[in-house]
């Protein structure tokens, strides 16, 4: 074994969710990071190599509160280090709640692997008036203890230079040592563990039986060593900050205020994303950049005696991918914002508030969770419902997920606002009810189908952390990926559609030069179009061009967009109506996602029967809420008197039976009724 093959080094960090552990990964990696997929399940796995020593790889494992394995993420962890065998375990430690994250700790010191403990958020304990004698944790638990703060960087290279130095100076680990009866009830099981390694931690995992009295033990020791090394500091400024956040919470935690507070919050979000600065940087790219690509090239083609290669370069090259880049900063701006509020802990606060709404549904805060995650990607949103253990809700999740609007559809909604609503804001907004109504509306239909075998939903615990400004190089950072994942499907699967569609639209079925009305797309967009004439892409006689950028965008919703560009004679705007074009983007939005969408939904739902289903539903959903807008829109249009006096006749009626219902509820008879009883 040569030299360089010795010190190369594998680290894995652990740690609780909300430590601060995918920060400091970010701090160590940098650029040089690779994500993928836990071997066996379709949970993102991060490493990297570490920026200053390329001999050192750096796994994030998902964030735990115990090795336990019985949540998805704790098995993938517990599964890592029991069979990957790191060479060394960092574990990252919340130096504001000890007693909390040092449950962990005493886990991963029953491993055979080497730990070192990060005790993060040196700074926020410092502003809690926390002090923190790492020497007497270093005593208390036989392992290095390093004060650091990922976020401002302080620390981290001490850190590292001990845990990739040649020679570490690691301290003789000490366990817990449980009670005698325990003690003798693990050497038993010690025994019969056929593996070698990590035998302790895993007889602790076969003693089902004393699980709660070890978890107790633990606690006691932990009790014992935050009292040995934790002391606290009357502290003006944290008191001011905790005040603070409670002063906060009383106003966007509000029974009443809360939703309106985050309507106008997301509001602000999608003007300066969409009307805003954003809008500015698009409309330079597609009205200034783009004309002036397409004429460049045009020109430089001019003398090429190939018509062919100028009309795929630049009707169908360019103009499909530049229709998808376009949107980039509009994009990029709105994930800005997002990783912002995640950041500031403002989601954690909507995550709760949806909860007790989401239970209605036969869903949950976790299944928010998802739907915030689909907000940028399909994909991971499914992906990530298999930490919901109730199948109903999961199962609920994976099929409504997909309602929300992904980056790929943000691209779709964005080009309508521009195109055709004047790029108001409030148009984009819209989409984003209609999401949130189909959500609403599927919960409950689902529901109703599954009221026989409805079980109990999962609690759902989340921690609400201290408002913080959130750090911009981080902000920044999320912004550039979310823009360069863009770009790349851009430059790939779009770049590939763009050739494919101008095949299809420059050549017949006998592979002949033909026009547009006779090529092969419009025998196919004239064969289903008559299916969409009701919803009102053939409004202007252009129906088959609308139906074929449907189909299309099965295989990547921002196709949609670069279809359109290509086979669109004449400016979008007098080839659909205002009313026909909101139907259309309502139905890409809530029909069945993109393949990748499909694939993972299949998979996560276990069987072929359950997907079919849920692309089932989202396909019938699409269909009946685009009709339904736009037959509801053309009646309004031709009878608006008439339409306006049903609505009123309706509202009255729903007013009434809601009052007839909550009189009978509350009748004096009742006496159980608080409002009875106060009355009374």
């Amino acid at each position: 074994m040569t030299n360089s093959e010795k010190q190369k080094l594998t680290v894995a960090l652990c740690g609780n969710p909300n430590s601060g552990k995918t920060t400091l990964f970010n701090r160590l990696t940098g650029s040089n990071q690779k994500v993928g997929n836990w071997p066996g399940v379709t949970v993102e796995q991060k490493q990297g190599v570490y920026r200053n020593n390329s001999d050192v790889t750096v796994v994030d494992t998902p964030g735990v509160y115990s090795l336990k394995p019985y949540s998805v993420d704790e098995q993938i962890t517990n599964g890592y280090l029991l069979n990957s065998k790191p060479d060394l375990i960092l574990n990252i430690v919340d130096a504001t709640n000890l007693e909390r994250s040092l449950l962990l700790t005493t886990q991963l010191l029953e491993l055979d692997a080497p730990v070192i403990v990060a005790l993060n958020m040196q700074d926020e304990a410092e502003a809690k008036g926390i002090k923190v004698d790492e020497k007497e944790l270093e005593q208390f638990f036989g392992c290095k203890f390093f004060p650091i703060s990922a976020a401002n960087g302080n620390g981290i290279n001490e850190l590292m230079d001990f845990c990739t130095k040649p020679a570490k100076d690691f301290l003789k680990k000490k366990r817990i040592a449980f009670s005698a009866v325990i003690e003798k009830e693990l050497k038993n099981i010690n025994t019969t563990i056929t593996p070698t390694d990590n035998k302790r931690w895993r007889a602790i995992s076969l003693n089902r039986i004393q699980s709660t009295q070890i978890t107790e033990e633990r606690y006691l020791k932990i009790s014992e060593a935050v009292k040995l090394s934790q002391s606290l500091v009357k502290n003006d400024k944290q008191t001011k900050r905790t005040n603070l956040t409670e002063r906060i919470d009383k106003i966007v935690l509000h029974k009443w205020l809360a939703f309106p507070i985050f309507f106008v919050v997301m509001a602000a979000i999608f003007y300066f994303s969409i009307d805003g600065p954003g809008g500015l940087l698009t409309n330079l790219i597609n009205e200034r950049f783009t004309p002036l690509l397409k004429s460049a090239l045009s020109n430089l083609l001019a003398d090429v005696n190939a018509k062919w290669l100028s009309s795929l370069i630049v009707d169908g090259i360019v103009s499909g991918v530049m229709s998808i880049v376009g949107f980039t900063p509009q994009i990029m701006i709105l994930f800005g914002f997002i990783s912002a509020l995640e950041a500031s802990g403002y989601m954690s606060r909507i995550a709760f508030i949806t909860d007790r709404l989401l239970n209605k549904l036969g869903l949950g805060g976790r299944s928010f969770v998802s739907m915030i995650l689909g907000c940028g990607c399909s994909v991971p949103a499914i992906m990530s419902t298999r930490t919901i253990k109730n199948t109903n809700e999961r199962n609920a999740t994976i099929t409504l997920a997909p309602f929300m609007p992904c980056s790929a559809k943000l691209a779709v909604i964005s080009f309508f606002t521009a195109n055709i609503f004047g790029g108001k804001a409030l148009f984009a907004i819209s989409f984003y009810i209609v999401s949130i109504l189909a959500v609403i509306l599927g919960g409950y239909i689902i529901k109703l189908f599954n009221r026989k075998n409805n079980k109990c939903n999962d609690a759902f615990i989340m921690e609400l952390p201290e408002y913080r400004v959130p750090h911009i190089t981080n902000v920044l950072k999320q912004m550039w990926e979310r823009g360069k994942a863009f770009l790349l499907k851009a430059g790939t699967i779009i770049f590939a559609a763009s050739v494919i569609l101008w095949t299809l639209r420059t050549f017949n079925f006998r592979f002949e030069f033909a026009d547009i009305d006779n090529s092969m797309l419009a025998e196919i967009g004239k064969f289903i179009s008559p299916v969409f004439v009701p919803l009102g892409f053939n409004d202007k006689g252009y129906g088959w061009q609308f139906s074929v950028a449907t189909l299309t965008g099965i295989f990547a919703k921002e196709t949609v967009i670069t279809t359109l560009e290509i086979l669109l004679p004449t400016s979008i705007s007098n080839c659909i109506s205002a009313l026909g074009a909101f139907c259309f983007v309502t139905y890409n939005l809530l029909t069945v996602p993109c393949i990748a969408a499909i694939s993972a939904s299949f998979t996560e739902q276990g069987n072929i029967k359950n997907g079919l289903k849920s692309a089932a539903f989202q396909i019938v959903t699409a269909y009946s809420v685009s009709l339904a807008v736009y037959q509801i829109g053309l009646t309004f249009a031709r009878h608006t008197q008439t339409a306006v006096i049903v609505i009123c006749i309706a509202a009255v009626a729903v007013t009434t039976v809601l009052a007839v219902v909550y009189a009978i509820k509350h009748r004096k008879c009742c006496g159980d009724c608080a409002k009875c009883t106060m009355r009374h």
